[in-house]
């Protein structure tokens, strides 16, 4: 550690509040701030050092941490540290937040635009085919509509999915993976441990099923960043992945007992169920 970040004079706990979560904030002597992160499988870590490799260097200096070094034995990586606060739970004059989520638009379209090397991916697939094995895990969860409203969902995606363009996806795109640096007013990206190659719209499931559900101004925002206008196919498949998204929080957060996770599931299947 002290070859890759000098010495070392504290370092603090820095994981979310779940079990599967691993980061430590550290300062050297010289004053300078890193990030020590432990991956909860060897997919996760393959998953975010690609994206320091491939995608991050598209969204510029300053608008994601950098990689200073990768250990693919202990599934760790050493990154430093940002300016900014997590946006989630941030309180913005209303001019500053529609700004961070004009800039999250911003960001995302060029994660979006990275050119991909990889042809015939098709990033749905493997979220349609573990659509049976969620609901088996996630008996007596759903009422029967749901249910049926799932497996009609995963139906549809299967179907749409050869239409579906397949871009460079950050996979956990939502404001607590958002930093803002009040002074410069410039919003940094965070955690790309979730990010492959997928539909665009799969970034905006946890937005539009999220903060965007009670603040239109907000998507409004994003999308003059984002700055482009989504198919058909996209706005149907933004559907079918949120009650599968659902289905999977659901699941997930009823496992390990995470009450936010299960309340945004919640809320989500009320929205499309209603």
């Amino acid at each position: 550690m002290q070859q890759a970040v000098g010495e070392i004079t504290s370092v603090a706990d820095r994981s979310w509040p779940r079990d599967n979560s691993a980061v430590w904030e550290i300062t050297t002597a010289a004053s300078r701030q890193y990030f020590v992160k432990r991956h909860p499988s060897p997919q996760f870590h393959e998953r975010e050092v690609t994206a320091y490799d491939e995608v991050v260097p598209s969204l510029g200096y300053g608008r994601a941490p950098e990689l200073i070094a990768a250990d693919q034995d202990l599934a760790a990586i050493v990154i430093s540290g940002l300016p900014g606060e997590v946006l989630k739970g941030l309180s913005l004059s209303p001019s500053m937040e529609l700004e961070a989520y004009r800039q999250a638009g911003w960001l995302l379209r060029r994660i979006h635009d990275v050119p991909i090397t990889v042809p015939g991916v098709r990033g749905v697939r493997r979220v349609v085919e573990r659509c049976e094995e969620h609901l088996r895990r996630a008996d007596g969860l759903l009422r029967v509509r749901e249910v049926a409203f799932v497996r009609a969902c995963a139906t549809a995606l299967a179907a749409i999915e050869p239409r579906l363009p397949v871009t460079a996806t950050h996979g956990d795109f939502m404001p607590r993976n958002f930093l803002w640096d009040r002074r410069t007013c410039r919003l940094a990206l965070i955690d790309f441990e979730r990010a492959e190659l997928g539909p665009a719209v799969r970034d905006l499931v946890r937005l539009e099923y999220g903060c965007w559900d009670t603040r239109p101004e907000l998507r409004e925002a994003f999308l003059d960043g984002y700055d482009r206008n989504f198919t058909h196919d996209e706005r149907q498949a933004l559907t079918c992945l949120a009650a599968l998204d659902a289905l999977s929080g659901l699941q997930w957060g009823t496992e390990h007992g995470d009450t936010e996770v299960i309340s945004r599931a919640r809320a989500t299947f009320a929205r499309l169920m209603a």
